[in-house]
């Protein structure tokens, strides 16, 4: 009697109690972690895109963003980079390319969406393994397409669990890259 402290028993249903609060909570909080990195790489992505629409206009130069959505033994899946050339008459860095910067072209580093957002996915909505979207020097959607981009579509991002997506697009008139 008059003794401070908890029993073995009383800490036992508190600790019961405080496991089946973290066990509900546990569900919702791992939703919004994948939430958060859906939005993170949408984020990223068009920010790299407006990157690559600001140094076109800047430098003068085409710039795009070249990305890969499926594997190939040379080409691995799921990532993009940043390229730039000084003007048409150049040709595109190859996909094989290391990260450099010379007076006529720019390549850019892989930025590896598997390993930095784990159970995320970029698709191009055409099917095509490659995507591209590319800039001209004033800061507008390349045209003829062929010239930077190969027939850009909307570049989806999605959450491999849920199948819930962004869509990043780019206006063909005014080179505005956006996310929905």
């Amino acid at each position: 009697m008059g003794t401070k402290g908890m029993t073995a028993i009383e800490l036992l249903v508190t600790m019961i109690l405080a496991a089946v609060l973290i066990g509900a909570a546990a569900p919702v909080l791992m939703t919004g972690v994948e939430s958060a990195r859906l939005n993170a790489v949408a984020g990223q992505v068009v920010g790299d895109m407006r990157l690559a629409r600001s140094k076109a206009v800047s430098t003068g130069w085409q710039y795009r963003i070249r990305g890969r959505d499926q594997s190939s033994p040379s080409n691995p899946k799921n990532r993009y980079r940043i390229e730039g050339r000084r003007n048409s008459m150049i040709a595109w860095p190859s996909e094989t390319d290391p990260p450099q910067q010379t007076a006529d072209e720019y390549v850019g580093r892989w930025i590896e969406i598997a390993a930095n957002y784990p159970g995320i996915w970029i698709n191009n909505s055409s099917g095509s393994p490659k995507f591209f979207a590319g800039f001209d020097p004033s800061g507008r959607l390349c045209t003829p397409l062929s010239q930077c981009a190969n027939g850009f579509s909307p570049l989806t991002i999605t959450k491999v669990s849920t199948g819930q997506t962004r869509q990043v697009w780019v206006s063909l008139a005014t080179g505005h890259v956006r996310v929905q």
